[in-house]
């Protein structure tokens, strides 16, 4: 009977003592990378990886979220590199591209 009762305290005693439970939350949300000007049937290549059609990150249908850092942007149509840019994106940040045709080819 006192081997149940310490078992049955042991066993409520590691009940009471559960690991804390911690999120940590920035205050802001994830950088995000609008495209403003792309041509119809161009791509957005973001650190090599194909995104989509440059022109769906316009802003008004939708942005694409970048994680924070720096990140290598390209506005591609077919084999030929339209835009290349560098960029730095954090905290939230809203990083806006624009393809203009007077861009160096």
């Amino acid at each position: 009977m006192k081997q149940l009762f310490c078992a049955a305290l042991a066993a409520l005693a590691m009940y009471g003592c559960a690991m804390p439970n911690t999120t940590v939350q920035s205050g802001q949300g994830r950088p995000t990378l609008r495209v403003v000007g792309a041509p119809p049937q161009s791509v957005l290549v973001v650190d090599g990886i194909q995104m989509g059609q440059a022109a769906a990150f316009d802003g008004a249908q939708s942005v694409l979220k970048i994680e924070e850092g720096p990140h290598q942007v390209e506005i591609r149509q077919g084999s030929r590199a339209l835009l290349t840019r560098s960029i730095f994106a954090a905290g939230g940040e809203s990083v806006s591209i624009e393809v203009s045709a007077e861009q160096p080819q």
